[in-house]
């Protein structure tokens, strides 16, 4: 097998993995559950992944990969926090649209086992080093009243809830506004991103500089 056709074959099981882990949770698969989904024998699937775990691993580390480069050099520029949001805002909402299954499995293993998830993340601290940086330019920025002092947790909450619930409700969403229609639910998806970027903004601008916006 060329490496061209390893690297198809190992694609087409993990995006298999990604369907299975979030019909069934990843406690209830089983590797024959995803060889099945490929379409190959149990053995072969061994082949590529010899455990559930590392085909797991595979999966969230390929995803953190899509997002944290990316975040990496937004985090560098020599820019402020809010002048980031919306380059933010828009790397995260390309990374889900690609990946429409990875909210749904991410909120699927924090609530069956969180700890699992956060050791996964950590396997790799280098991988979350561009958040932590983000982290501290906040709360420098916060201390020099640049930005407002909102708690972090209130922050990536209401970042993260933004960004993912539209794609955990894709189909309710499609049918009730969009006329069952896909393509406008992605154009929906796309001109929402300013929406976002809007209420970020809103919530972390020292009052006082609103203030004199408005007047």
């Amino acid at each position: 097998m060329s490496t061209e056709e390893l690297q198809d074959m190992e694609s087409r099981v993990i995006e298999a993995a990604k369907r299975v882990f979030v019909r069934k949770g990843y406690e209830a698969t089983k590797m024959g559950d995803i060889a099945l989904e490929v379409g190959i024998s149990r053995t072969a699937m061994h082949y590529y992944f010899r455990t559930k775990e590392m085909l797991f691993d595979a999966i969230f580390g390929q995803l953190m990969d899509a997002l944290l480069p990316n975040i990496g050099v937004i985090v560098s520029e020599p820019t402020s926090f809010l002048e980031k949001i919306p380059k933010i805002v828009e790397q995260y909402t390309a990374m889900i649209q690609a990946n429409p299954l990875f909210p749904i499995f991410v909120v699927n293993e924090f609530n069956r086992d969180p700890e699992h998830l956060y050791k996964t993340i950590l396997k790799d601290p280098e991988k979350v080093k561009p958040l932590l940086l983000l982290q501290k330019q906040m709360r420098e920025e916060m201390e020099r009243g640049l930005l407002k002092k909102v708690p972090l947790v209130y922050t990536a909450s209401t970042l993260l809830s933004l960004i993912v619930f539209p794609m955990l409700a894709r189909n309710p969403l499609t049918s009730a506004f969009f006329e069952g229609d896909p393509r406008k639910f992605e154009d929906f998806l796309q001109e929402r991103k300013t929406f976002i970027t809007d209420v970020m903004v809103r919530l972390l601008t020292p009052d006082e500089t609103q203030t004199v916006k408005n007047e």
